[in-house]
């Protein structure tokens, strides 16, 4: 199980024995392809969520910090945290963190090499984790122009990297960007390029303040009871694999009861 330390902002593997020491001369880098209840059986990759620091990454003389830069407004309704009871899923997103860091070549020719090897035709960017600077939007933008039948899709809250490539017209037709909003935070970025047919709102409602209202709701969480608490949906239908919503060009604006 690997633990959070909220008082000095570490995750630690227990149980590091039951994953392998990465070996950076001969890992390859990939899309995870497991899926979950969530999204089901589709293309994802993640990095190291939040203000953290992972600890123990056998082969590494450094400690991997989280990407994440804001996540104060939805740190305690973040899913991914409840995975991070797995050594495996920690440590795979901290090597995807330190490898986008440290050699975002060699990231990018292993995702290229897996998309043809494997016929990718969805890949979901940023499950967990965050873009941390314009080179790393740079691979995506042209990972998706060398593989124009695949559609990618990335959630974010750096409006400003996005805002600049979306500017310059480096965003691909099967790239969709989702600026993530939570009540008024990214209200204002979203609006500015909304009018661009890849961009999307993708926001959360807790119940207190909508300011990018909509009737179009991810089905991935239910609201049971009168606590209005969230929970995953179980029906296959509603996983991202068959949902489909955030890369539908019809729909601008997607509400989610938990994110």
């Amino acid at each position: 199980m690997a633990l959070f330390h909220e008082d000095t902002k570490t995750v630690t593997p227990s149980g590091i024995d039951t994953v392998k020491p990465f070996d950076r001369d001969t890992h390859t880098y990939g899309f995870s392809l497991a899926g979950n209840i969530k999204v089901g059986r589709i293309a994802t990759w993640s990095t190291l969520l939040g203000d953290y620091t992972y600890k123990g990454l056998s082969g590494l003389l450094e400690d991997i910090k989280g990407t994440c830069k804001n996540c104060s407004s939805c740190k305690k309704s973040c899913y991914v945290r409840a995975s991070y009871r797995f050594p495996g899923v920690v440590q795979s997103q901290a090597i995807n963190t330190w490898g986008l860091r440290h050699e975002l070549k060699k990231v990018e020719a292993d995702l290229a090499k897996q998309i043809e090897r494997r016929h990718i035709k969805i890949a979901r960017i940023n499950q967990s984790g965050e873009l941390e600077n314009e080179r790393q939007m740079a691979m995506w933008c042209r990972l998706a122009i060398q593989f124009p039948d695949t559609k990618f899709y990335l959630y974010t809250k750096m409006y400003d990297i996005v805002g600049k490539f979306l500017e310059n017209g480096d965003v691909p037709p099967n790239f969709t960007i989702l600026f993530s909003v939570w009540h008024d935070v990214g209200v204002e970025a979203y609006k500015k390029y909304s009018s661009m047919p890849n961009v999307k709102a993708f926001v959360f409602d807790d119940g207190v303040d909508m300011c990018l209202p909509t009737k179009c709701y991810c089905p991935a969480y239910l609201v049971v009871g009168k606590t209005g608490k969230a929970k995953l949906n179980p029906d296959p239908k509603a996983h991202c694999e068959n949902c489909r919503l955030c890369i539908d060009s019809k729909v601008k604006v997607i509400a989610c009861h938990d994110h």
